[in-house]
């Protein structure tokens, strides 16, 4: 899960002010701890700007439909934010 952490941390430090982490079925604890630890580690006054919730029909892998939930998380930061340190 750091990695998702570096991740996102690399895409603020290089200007972005939001972005959305997305994630499927059993990834969803992932994003959603990615972003709690965001918030609560890496930077001041992060905030979640929306959440999105829903299914993706899809075939699996013996060409079965399937439903498979899915969440978007947008967050995003002020623009005067500084990393803790």
């Amino acid at each position: 899960m750091l990695s998702y952490v570096v991740a996102c941390v690399t895409l603020f430090n290089s200007g972005k002010s939001e972005i959305m982490v997305r994630a499927r079925g059993r990834s969803i604890p992932k994003a959603v701890d990615t972003v709690e630890m965001l918030k609560h580690s890496f930077f001041k006054g992060l905030f979640v700007k929306s959440v999105e919730i829903g299914s993706e029909d899809i075939r699996n892998y013996n060409g079965r439909a399937a439903s498979i939930s899915i969440i978007e998380i947008i967050i995003a930061k002020e623009t005067n934010m500084e990393t803790e340190t």
